[in-house]
């Protein structure tokens, strides 16, 4: 028997294996070729085996299986000779004979699938063994930094999360069926609901939901902006939209929203959400001056917010396996229901790369996320320079402006971006406490694109919609 022994342990340790399950499935491939198919989605490496002579006889299946071969003891045989692996099987005599014993193994291809799983799961296991000895081994030798040790222990998880991972190659009318079969039982269920009711998740925001259909399971959606434009204002604004109206969607008690924020800490956080909801002037706020009922209806925004499911992690240095961590905890706790990160350009990555391979790294790993979880990421994000630096009549904001990165055009399905209106004369008014913007749709992955007009209210952070109505024409080019 094999064994992986960890450095500083005592005994060997007999890792996980289960030779049944191994001879299981290279008997149902002897038996049905065809089976194959579905098993190497599960077993894509013949090191995925425990036993060395079944990984040498999985890899002359797979040789035989993309050559278009018959896959039976002959050609396995000649197959495994080819590569040199005849001796490593017990030779020519030994093989033929033990590859009729393994055909036998199972009565029928029938359970494949399962069998390849319980292969798979064994090999991940035996993984976690010989990695944790090898981190370990990290550990304890003096000239290695703990930021080193963590993020091949990172880097090790990652891959054996990916190990256990494997897609499905769907049949077109099957899926046509589905696709039919949803929009009907939306149909339905519609014809029992408000009419005004979303199939997913409503900002807050009716002109911006027009857009959005609200915002669905496994989307990233983008917010971008300058520094000290409201991207933060916004996200807190949603963010206290989505917990406050929790109750009217579910009668668990559960849902509600993660926020990462990566630069401001809880407190700020939660004095923005008081003030912008209670309409006081935030700065006043913080200094203790208060001007007519501004306490009353301070304690009447605290009474609303007492229940508010909102979760926020002020955590200054994170990373995204620590971002993934945290959330699946609070998935599997609270259910939540929408996942804020502000902002993208402060989530950690490997310092060894470029920048901007930094960033496609974390804005795949939030769209990973949201798919892995089923719930919409929003994550704000830094447009360039770029826009300050041109003309007055074209500084509103494109998706070229995304900084540093077009992997976030990429990956989101959703971009909105924030503008400050330019008045006729080529002005605008940073000093005025309320002035018109827009929040631009640039892209949209499932829908169309266009303006929300906004008003922003900088003494207590809050957005809130203009009075004018969406033109007519609304309907426009997806993006």
């Amino acid at each position: 028997m094999r064994y992986y022994t960890a450095r500083m342990a005592e005994t060997p340790i007999s890792v996980p294996h289960n030779i049944e399950a191994e001879q299981a499935v290279l008997g149902a491939i002897f038996i049905d070729n065809a089976c194959l198919s579905e098993i190497a989605p599960i077993l894509k490496s013949p090191e995925m085996f425990y036993r060395a002579s079944h990984q040498h006889i999985y890899e002359a299946m797979m040789s035989l299986s993309a050559r278009g071969a018959e896959i039976d003891w002959v050609h396995v045989s000649e197959e495994v000779r080819k590569q040199g692996a005849l001796e490593a099987c017990g030779g020519a005599d030994l093989l033929n004979a033990y590859l009729s014993e393994v055909s036998h193994a199972v009565p029928s291809a029938y359970g494949a699938g399962g069998y390849a799983t319980i292969v798979r799961d064994r090999y991940v296991l035996r993984e976690v063994v010989h990695s944790t000895g090898e981190i370990r081994a990290m550990a304890m030798e003096e000239t290695r930094s703990p930021q080193e040790v963590i993020e091949t222990m990172e880097r090790k998880v990652f891959e054996l999360a990916a190990a256990r991972y494997h897609g499905e190659t769907h049949n077109f009318l099957a899926l046509l069926n589905q696709v039919i079969e949803q929009q009907q039982t939306m149909k339905d269920w519609r014809a029992s609901h408000d009419s005004h009711i979303l199939p997913g998740l409503s900002s807050g925001y009716s002109d911006l939901d027009q857009f959005t259909t609200g915002w669905k399971s496994g989307e990233l959606i983008v917010v971008g902006a300058r520094p000290g434009q409201g991207k933060t204002s916004l996200a807190l604004n949603i963010a206290e939209n989505v917990a406050l109206s929790t109750h009217e969607r579910r009668e668990d008690g559960k849902g509600g929203v993660l926020l990462f924020s990566l630069e401001m800490t809880g407190t700020e956080i939660v004095q923005r959400i008081l003030c912008a909801r209670a309409g006081v002037d935030l700065r006043a706020a913080k200094l203790g001056i208060f001007h007519g009922d501004d306490e009353t209806r301070l304690k009447q925004a605290k009474a609303q917010l007492a229940n508010a499911q909102i979760y926020i992690d002020d955590s200054f240095t994170l990373n995204m396996s620590e971002i993934r961590s945290k959330a699946r905890r609070l998935k599997e706790r609270a259910d939540i229901e929408l996942i804020i990160v502000d902002y993208l350009q402060l989530v950690k990555d490997n310092e060894k790369l470029d920048r901007h391979l930094q960033i496609g790294n974390i804005s795949r790993g939030l769209k990973a996320l949201a798919r892995e979880l089923k719930v919409p990421v929003i994550a704000a994000a830094q447009l360039n320079r770029g826009v300050e630096q041109r003309s007055t009549r074209e500084k509103r904001p494109m998706l070229a402006d995304l900084r540093e990165s077009g992997s976030i055009e990429q990956d989101a399905d959703q971009v909105v971006m924030i503008y400050q209106q330019i008045a006729e004369d080529g002005t605008n008014a940073p000093g005025q406490d309320s002035y018109p913007v827009d929040l631009i749709v640039a892209k949209n992955r499932n829908g169309p694109t266009g303006d929300v007009h906004m008003m922003f209210h900088r003494r207590f952070t809050r957005f809130e919609l203009a009075a004018r109505a969406l033109p007519s024409d609304f309907a426009r080019t997806p993006a």
